[in-house]
Order: C-alpha cells, then sequence, then structure tokens
C-alpha cells in the first residue's frame, strides 16, 4: 500500500456557510496554488445564494478545493473538480473523504485537454487558473467551443490586478457581466451566459 505523501506543508482554509459551515479543508502549500480569499469567495457565494442549489458546478483549476467545497456545502448537486497536479488530487481526495462529499468528483486532467462530457450541463463556472501562466484566453476560447455551459450559466473569473488592462481576455458578446471588483491584486468578475 502507497503511503500518504508528507513532503508538503499543509495550510487549512475555512469553508463559510452550508452543511459544513465552519469546518477547515486543508490544502499543501505549493507554487501557483492560492485559495481565494475569505473577502472574496463570501462575496461570490452571497451573488449566488439563489443559484447554488441542486446546480451542477465545475471548476475547473481545483487547487486548494476552496471553492468546489464551498458549493458542495451550500448544496449543490454536483461538483466537478478538475486539477491536474497529482500531489494536489491526493489532497483534494483525502478532504473529500474526511468530508463525505458525495456530491464531489474529483478530476486528474489537464484542463487544457480534458473533454468536459458530463451528462448534464454546467450551470455555474469556477475560472481561477495559476496567476503565471496566463491560461484565461484559452480555456474560454475552448469552453465557448465546447457548447457545455448551460444557457445563463455563471460564470465566475479571478485573475491578477493590473490598472493598465481592464482584463487579460476577451469575453464573449453575449455575457452578461454581473458583478467587477478588485481585493488587493486580484480582480474577480462574474459573467452571466446569455447565449440563444
Amino acid at each position: 500500500m502507497k503511503k500518504p505523501n508528507n513532503k508538503f506543508k499543509k495550510s487549512k482554509v475555512k469553508l463559510i456557510s452550508g452543511s459544513w459551515k465552519g469546518r477547515s479543508i486543508q490544502f499543501i502549500e505549493k507554487d501557483k496554488l492560492r485559495p481565494t480569499k475569505n473577502i472574496i469567495k463570501e462575496t461570490l457565494f452571497n451573488l449566488l445564494q439563489h443559484d447554488i442549489e441542486d446546480s451542477i458546478c465545475l471548476d475547473m483549476f481545483a487547487g486548494s478545493g476552496s471553492l468546489g467545497f464551498e458549493a458542495a456545502s451550500r448544496g449543490a448537486k454536483s461538483v466537478y473538480m478538475i486539477e491536474k497536479d497529482s500531489d494536489i488530487v491526493r489532497c483534494l481526495n483525502e478532504q473529500k473523504n474526511i468530508l463525505e462529499a458525495h456530491n464531489v468528483e474529483i478530476i486528474k486532467a489537464d484542463v487544457m485537454t480534458y473533454e468536459i462530457n458530463f451528462l448534464n450541463k454546467v450551470d455555474i463556472l469556477f475560472l481561477d487558473p495559476p496567476f503565471s501562466e496566463n491560461l484565461l484566453g484559452d480555456v474560454l476560447k475552448k469552453l465557448i467551443e465546447s457548447n457545455d455551459l448551460k444557457r445563463e450559466c455563471l460564470i465566475y473569473i479571478e485573475f491578477p490586478f493590473n490598472k493598465k488592462v481592464a482584463k487579460p481576455f476577451d469575453s464573449p458578446e453575449n455575457w452578461k457581466l454581473l458583478k467587477e471588483n478588485k481585493s488587493g491584486e486580484v480582480s474577480y468578475l462574474l459573467f452571466k451566459n446569455n447565449a440563444l
């Protein structure tokens, strides 16, 4: 039997509300892994509070699992969390088992090559890739071409704040901007897909 990998230091992030309110999940400290700040997460889930129940959520760069587990805690029907790093995937599965999160599926895959093939289209998408990798434009193009987003899907995007550039990607014309804000060095947007 393979022993768990304990070479990485672990930190914790607290779940704000729902079934697991007040419980913490652990994540391993690795370069490029940056959990969404609690103040941003609280703002986001206040905006999503009427949409999260029984939704299909996709967290395309799961990392710490903070957004995905928060959605699951608040009553999402299914939460798919994609992550390519083996150590992070192992940690996410440990947290899933501890929480007995039956509505969470951890998928070990590279977002750029993974073919999304869910039974139901996505209601809520979390898109918070590593800031240093400049992946947003390519990921959004892939998503739009895939037709996996439900009409009126809500799309949350996080990226590094740059006062010279409003956003480092082009959003589709049919996406309606619902919220735009920043916290420290982080900008975040919430869109609604109004595709016909």
